[in-house]
């Protein structure tokens, strides 16, 4: 992996989840009408255009404690978590909003002493897609920590599954987690889209087998399993906050588009829950298409962004510990 990779990740999930932010919870007829081809304010007028909510701002939470600790540190995640949403630390204008009502209940446990994996919540009806719009980060641990063959070790799913129960534990969560992150995990190797979708799904299915709790939840996922997933009209595909409605939807998007730019404008046109699934899809269509100039994410995109600085100080700090080259010529600037 290099700074590159992580900056396209990081900005990837940043630009979707404010592309998306401004028309997030409206129907699909109505964002229709709107034609969004660029950065807007938000529909309220309450946000300036380049707002980014909390699916960033738990992002970058997430990719801060990666960045900062020499291992994975539940407590520290947790403890960036709280900050965010006690002190606006995380966020493009000092102050926290859009907060789910998993992601504050599972926060509130941490605040009241529950130790963090024992915060998320566990019941069916806690499926939201809390835990997938921040874990993206993790790719860059579970490549460095596992190597290339991560998904052939149960300690890569337990990671991946204790990052999650931090605010969601369900079964369900924890496999879309799963998913994500393989996929990205086989981007990130330089797989083909179509190729990575291949491989998540293969992987992950050999792993729920033996386990009954993930065996029984899997088939939640059965339409990602199909070679006609791809070809699904928009009217099959919902684009609630629903863990697995918001998976289907980040991966249909990327998968049938071939720009970052259209990856996304066709998450927008989704309606309801577009910060999020723009933050997933993102994420994917950031570090798939890097910085291709015709296919990468859009340079007036990115300078649009609020708290820029904040963004480029989290992906530095991510970087010196997961891209060896770039913490060299850090380390340098300073002997």
């Amino acid at each position: 992996m290099t700074n590159t990779d992580i900056s396209n990740l990081i900005y990837g999930v940043a630009v979707g989840d404010a592309m998306g932010f401004p028309v997030q919870f409206y129907k699909r007829e109505q964002v229709k009408t709107f034609n969004v081809t660029g950065m807007i304010s938000h529909k309220c007028g309450k946000y300036p255009a380049g707002t980014w909510s909390d699916d960033t701002s738990l992002t970058l939470a997430l990719a801060d404690s990666l960045g900062q600790t020499e291992d994975i540190d539940y407590s520290d995640i947790m403890n960036n978590f709280f900050t965010w949403i006690s002190k606006g630390k995380f966020t493009p204008a000092g102050k926290p909003f859009d907060t789910g009502r998993t992601c504050f209940k599972a926060l509130l446990n941490y605040s009241n002493g529950v130790e963090p994996l024992m915060c998320g919540g566990q019941g069916e009806y806690e499926n939201g897609n809390g835990s997938i719009m921040r874990i993206s980060p993790l790719v860059f641990y579970i490549q460095k920590k596992f190597g290339d063959t991560a998904f052939d070790k149960k300690d890569t799913f337990e990671v991946i599954h204790n990052v999650s129960r931090l605010t969601h534990a369900h079964p369900i969560a924890l496999v879309g987690c799963d998913i994500y992150i393989a996929v990205l995990f086989a981007l990130l190797k330089g797989d083909e889209k179509f190729a990575a979708m291949k491989f998540a799904i293969e992987k992950v299915s050999s792993f729920v087998q033996s386990i009954p709790k993930f065996k029984k939840v899997f088939p939640k996922y059965n339409r990602l399993t199909s070679e006609d997933f791809i070809k699904l009209p928009e009217s099959k595909i919902s684009s609630s906050g629903y863990i697995v409605d918001t998976l289907e939807a980040a991966l249909w998007c990327f998968l049938t588009t071939e720009t970052y730019r259209d990856c996304i404008l066709k998450v927008v046109n989704l309606g309801n829950d577009t910060d999020t699934i723009g933050a997933v899809a993102g994420a994917m269509a950031g570090l798939y298409y890097g910085n291709s100039v015709e296919k990468g994410i859009p340079d007036k995109w990115k300078c649009a962004l609020q708290n820029k600085v904040l963004i480029e100080n989290i992906i530095k700090t991510l970087s010196i510990e997961y891209d060896s080259d770039y913490a060299s010529k850090h380390v340098m600037l300073y002997l």
